[in-house]
C-alpha cells in the first residue's frame, strides 16, 4: 500500500489530502507498479438512523451567495433577534461543478469562515451532486462563468470513476459524468476531494436530485457491480454521502435529502431512502397557493412513509410553474409568505429558501408585520427543538411513527391537518380569506394554543385571521407535554435563561413525554389533572425548570415537593406559571385548584 499525499490551498489556508493507492504487480513479476485509479475504499457500513438536535433550530438558504453575502445575510436575522441554526451555501460555491473546492473568489478563507458562523451558532451545510461536469453554467443571474470543465474529469475518465462508461448528461447546471458509487474506488477518490470541506468543518450535504438525469431515457445504469435501476443508484448517492460525511466528521453531520417528489415533469418517487434521510426536504415548490398545498402534500406522503423529520422551502421557491418554466412569472405574496411561515415553524424543519432570495426585511408590502411576525414563528421554532429532538428520538427507537402526522388518512386530498407527535394539532389556512372551519378530533379536549380557551374534540369551531397574518388555527390537545427551550423575548414566556421551559396541559388521563437533554440523558415528564388537583412530575430537574400549566382557575395552592412553591397565575392566559429549582432527584408539583 502506498499514500499519495496533494496539498490544496484554499485562500491561504493549506489542507493536506492522503489517498490510498493499492500496488499491483507488474505482467513481469519483478516489481510493483503503483495503479494510481486503484485506490482503496472500506465497503459502505450502515449507521444508526439520527437526526441531529441543531438541524431542528431555523435554516435560511440563498442560490448565489458569497462569503461578504453570507455574513450579512446571517447577520440580517440575528441583529433582529430571529435565531438561526444553519445556513445552506447552495450553488454556486466551488470552483466547478463538482470539485468540491471552494471559489477563492466567492468563499476566501472557506475554513476561516465556517469557524466564524460556528462561532455565532451556526452549522455549514453545502450543496453538491453527483457529477463532475465537462461543461458548468448557472442560469440565475449573479451566476458564474466557467471556462472549462472541472479539472479532476479527465482523471475520472480515464480511470472508469463514472456509470455508463464516462457517458455525460445535460442536467440544470451544465453537462457531466456521474459518479460510480458502486466502484470501491471511484468512491475513495470522490471521499478524498470531499475532505477538503470536511476538513474544514463543515456540517452537513444538501444532496439535490441530479440521478433524474443520469441514463438520459434508459432505465438502467450501468455500474461497476453491473446494471442497476435509478432508484438503485440514486439510493446508494444518498448512502454514501452521509455515511462517509458521519465517518469524517461523526454522528452530528447530517444529509439532507428529498423523500417524495414529484416534480419537473419526472414521476413521483421516494429519493433517499429513509434511514439515509436525517432531513428531508420538499423543494422546488411553487411560491403561491398551490405550492404550500403540494409541498404538504408531499411531506404528508413522506411522513406516512416513515421519513422522520420533513420540511419545505419557506414561502416556495419557484418563481414559475415546474411544468412551465419559461411560462409566466407566479407574484410574490406577502400573505401566501406569512401562511407558509406558520406551517414550516410548525414543522420539524424550518427552512428559508427561494428562487428571489427574499428575507422578512425586503418583502414588497408589510415589512415591518412580517419581520415581526417571522421572529415570533422562528423563536417558536428554535423553543420547540428539545420538543422535536426528543420526538424523532423516541420514533428512531420504535416508539413513534414520525414527529409530522396527518389527521385524515391518505385518501383525502383536501383535509391539510396534522398533529405534531401527540400534542399539537395544526390547521394550517391555505387561502387568502384566512378564515377557517376546523374539526378537532374526537377522544380528547383541545386548548386554543393563543388564547387559552377550550373546545370539545369531535366538534367543528371557526377561526377567522382574516385581520391577523401572523397565527393559524393551532390547538394543544389535552395530556400534551412540551419541553421547550425559550431564551428570546417574541414568545411572551419569559425568557428564562438556563431554564427548561414546560408547557402542559394535564388532563384526568395521565399522560407522560420523554425528554431527550443535550447530554442525551432521558427526562420523564408527567402530568396529569383530577377536579381538586393538577399534578406535574419530573424525573430530575438538571436545570431550573418554569412550569407553564392550562386551568381555566386559578390556583390557591403550589407544592413543590411538598414545600410551598414560587408560582402565580396569568389570567389572560389561564395559565399558572411555577418556578422549580434544580435536582438530582424526582420533582413533583402539585396545584390545588380554585373554584
Amino acid at each position: 500500500m502506498h499514500r499519495i499525499t496533494g496539498r490544496v490551498s484554499i485562500a491561504g489556508a493549506v489542507i493536506v489530502l492522503t489517498i490510498n493507492v493499492a500496488c499491483q504487480k507488474d505482467s513481469g513479476g519483478g516489481g510493483a507498479a503503483a495503479d494510481p485509479c486503484a485506490l482503496t475504499e472500506a465497503p459502505l457500513t450502515s449507521v444508526p438512523p439520527h437526526t441531529p438536535r441543531w438541524a431542528f433550530e431555523p435554516w435560511i438558504s440563498k442560490d448565489i451567495s458569497t462569503r461578504d453575502d453570507t455574513y450579512a445575510f446571517v447577520s440580517g436575522f440575528q441583529s433582529r433577534g430571529i435565531p438561526v441554526g444553519t445556513v445552506v451555501l447552495d450553488s454556486p460555491w466551488e470552483t466547478n461543478y463538482n470539485t468540491f473546492v471552494p471559489s477563492p473568489t466567492r468563499y476566501a478563507d472557506f475554513p476561516g469562515m465556517v469557524s466564524d458562523m460556528h462561532a455565532r451558532g451556526v452549522r455549514v451545510v453545502l450543496w453538491t451532486t453527483m457529477f463532475v461536469n465537462s461543461t458548468s453554467f448557472d442560469l440565475e443571474p449573479g451566476g458564474d462563468i466557467y471556462p472549462g470543465g472541472a479539472d479532476t474529469l479527465a482523471h475520472g475518465e480515464d480511470c472508469s470513476y463514472f456509470v455508463d462508461d464516462g457517458a455525460t448528461y445535460p442536467w440544470w447546471k451544465g453537462k457531466g459524468a456521474a459518479l460510480d458509487f458502486f466502484n470501491g474506488s471511484s468512491r475513495a477518490w470522490s471521499h478524498a476531494q470531499q475532505d477538503v470541506v470536511l476538513n474544514a468543518g463543515i456540517d452537513g450535504w444538501k444532496l439535490d436530485f441530479g440521478e433524474n438525469y443520469v441514463g438520459g431515457m434508459h432505465s438502467n445504469i450501468a455500474t461497476a457491480d453491473g446494471e442497476k435501476t435509478r432508484q438503485e443508484y440514486g439510493e446508494r448517492y444518498y448512502q454514501d454521502f452521509l455515511e462517509y460525511g458521519r465517518s469524517s466528521r461523526g454522528r452530528e453531520f447530517l444529509t439532507m435529502t428529498r423523500a417524495w417528489d414529484e416534480s419537473y415533469g419526472f414521476p413521483g418517487r421516494f429519493f433517499a431512502k429513509k434511514e439515509h434521510s436525517p432531513i428531508s426536504w420538499m423543494g422546488d415548490n411553487r411560491r403561491d397557493w398551490f405550492g404550500l398545498k403540494d409541498a404538504l402534500t408531499e411531506s404528508f406522503i413522506s411522513a406516512r412513509a416513515g421519513y422522520v423529520a420533513v420540511g419545505s422551502d419557506l414561502g416556495g421557491y419557484l418563481d414559475r410553474d415546474d411544468l412551465n418554466l419559461t411560462g409566466p412569472q407566479i407574484p410574490f405574496d406577502t400573505m401566501v409568505f406569512a401562511r407558509w411561515t406558520a406551517v414550516s415553524a410548525l414543522s420539524p424543519l424550518m427552512q428559508l429558501h427561494g428562487r428571489a432570495n427574499i428575507t422578512p426585511w425586503t418583502v414588497p408590502d408589510h415589512v415591518d408585520e412580517t419581520v415581526a411576525d417571522y421572529k415570533y414563528w422562528a423563536q417558536l421554532h428554535h423553543a420547540l427543538v428539545p420538543f422535536m429532538y426528543s420526538l424523532a428520538e423516541e420514533t428512531y427507537a420504535g416508539h413513534g411513527t414520525s414527529i409530522l402526522r396527518p389527521v385524515a388518512d391518505a385518501s383525502s386530498t383536501t383535509d391539510f391537518r396534522y398533529m405534531l407527535g401527540d400534542a399539537l394539532l395544526v390547521a394550517p389556512i391555505l387561502d387568502a380569506t384566512g378564515k377557517a372551519d376546523v374539526a378537532l378530533p374526537g377522544g380528547a379536549s383541545y386548548v386554543d394554543f393563543f388564547t387559552g380557551e377550550e373546545a370539545t374534540g369531535g366538534t367543528t369551531v371557526t377561526r377567522d385571521y382574516s385581520a391577523d397574518r401572523r397565527h393559524i388555527p393551532l390547538f394543544a390537545k389535552t395530556g400534551a407535554i412540551i419541553p421547550m427551550n425559550v431564551d428570546g423575548d417574541a414568545l411572551g414566556f419569559g425568557p428564562f435563561a438556563g431554564a427548561l421551559t414546560i408547557l402542559m396541559w394535564p388532563g384526568q388521563t395521565p399522560s407522560t413525554f420523554a425528554m431527550h437533554d443535550e447530554k442525551d440523558a432521558v427526562l420523564t415528564l408527567g402530568a396529569s389533572a383530577t377536579s381538586t388537583e393538577l399534578h406535574a412530575t419530573a424525573s430530575a430537574a438538571p436545570t431550573p425548570i418554569v412550569l407553564r400549566l392550562h386551568d381555566l382557575r386559578a390556583p390557591t395552592a403550589v407544592t413543590v415537593n411538598g414545600g410551598a412553591g414560587d408560582f402565580m397565575y396569568d389570567a389572560a392566559a389561564y395559565v399558572i406559571v411555577v418556578k422549580v429549582p434544580a435536582s438530582s432527584s424526582a420533582v413533583n408539583v402539585v396545584v390545588t385548584r380554585g373554584m
